[in-house]
């Protein structure tokens, strides 16, 4: 072969093995675009993070299994309604958190929604009103949710206290938080009751909305335990305020994982070994994720 030829090739496989490194680069930078094309970046491997659990059965009803303790040093004001008790935190004008136990009975009620936002008569300072949240480009967005509340006239009224309600993105509101909550209901059918505690994630310098000044959360967490089940199990969830549209399972987390996020402490009435093994564990096919 002449050194011309030779020289031709070489210089083929020169740039072939250029246009290989551009393809891959190429690629990899699709791969990048496309992972990030989802709103949302709080993303977890589909992994369960579960042992089995070895414990008697609880065979007892628990009072107060939807209590919580609020933070150290965060203010709250705790209130009671007839369908769920919430930590008021007047600094942000938002509760800290939401609790309420939903039974299989429950989910089967047919009050009709109030869709009347009104101030929480219980609150102590400023009252948050409707009127707050008007053209501020969030939905009011319920913690407890109205169609948890079908059981009883009052307990549907009282769900649409502003104390209740936090500015959520619409597309939240309506998208993966609606779908969670429906996914509540099942799990309450399937297990008859369940406990769930929700609430906003603030940051230490929040945008607010309104004349009130309402907080708007960076973040909203829901943590829900089916502890009177043959085997009990418990799962929480940490969503970014903006849109979601990656499976649900991309944002469950421990509940231990919440509690070290917000500082709240959750199921404190549990017996400790219980308490434990609910809040260190979950199992996504469990929970049929």
């Amino acid at each position: 072969m002449s050194k011309k030829s030779k020289s031709r090739k070489n210089k083929k496989s020169a740039l072939s093995l250029k246009l290989q490194g551009a393809v891959i680069l190429i690629l990899i930078a699709i791969v990048g675009y496309l992972m990030n094309l989802s709103g949302c970046h709080n993303i977890h491997e589909r992994i369960d993070v579960a042992k089995s659990y070895d414990g008697a059965q609880l065979m007892e009803h628990i009072e107060d299994l939807d209590m919580a303790r609020t933070a150290k040093g965060r203010a709250s004001q705790i209130i009671r309604h007839k369908g769920y008790t919430l930590s008021y935190n007047n600094d942000w004008r938002l509760a800290n958190w939401v609790g309420y136990v939903l039974t299989a009975q429950e989910t089967e009620g047919d009050v009709e929604r109030s869709d009347w936002f009104d101030k929480d008569p219980m609150v102590k300072g400023v009252q948050v009103r409707h009127v707050d949240y008007t053209h501020s480009g969030f939905d009011r967005g319920h913690m407890a949710p109205a169609a948890d509340m079908k059981w009883d006239k009052q307990a549907m009224v009282e769900s649409f206290y502003m104390s209740n309600i936090c500015p959520q993105v619409h597309a939240l509101n309506a998208g993966l938080w609606s779908s969670l909550e429906d996914r509540v209901r099942s799990w309450a059918r399937r297990d008859s009751a369940v406990v769930v505690v929700c609430g906003p994630i603030v940051p230490e310098q929040p945008m607010t909305i309104g004349d009130n000044r309402v907080a708007v959360p960076e973040y909203f967490y829901k943590i829900v335990a089916s502890p009177y089940s043959a085997t009990p199990r418990g799962i929480a969830f940490i969503m970014p305020n903006e849109d979601c549209d990656q499976p649900l399972y991309h944002y469950a987390v421990t509940i231990d994982s919440v509690e070290n996020r917000t500082g709240i402490d959750f199921l404190y009435n549990l017996p400790d070994s219980l308490e434990n093994y609910i809040e260190q564990n979950y199992d996504l096919k469990a929970w049929q994720l």
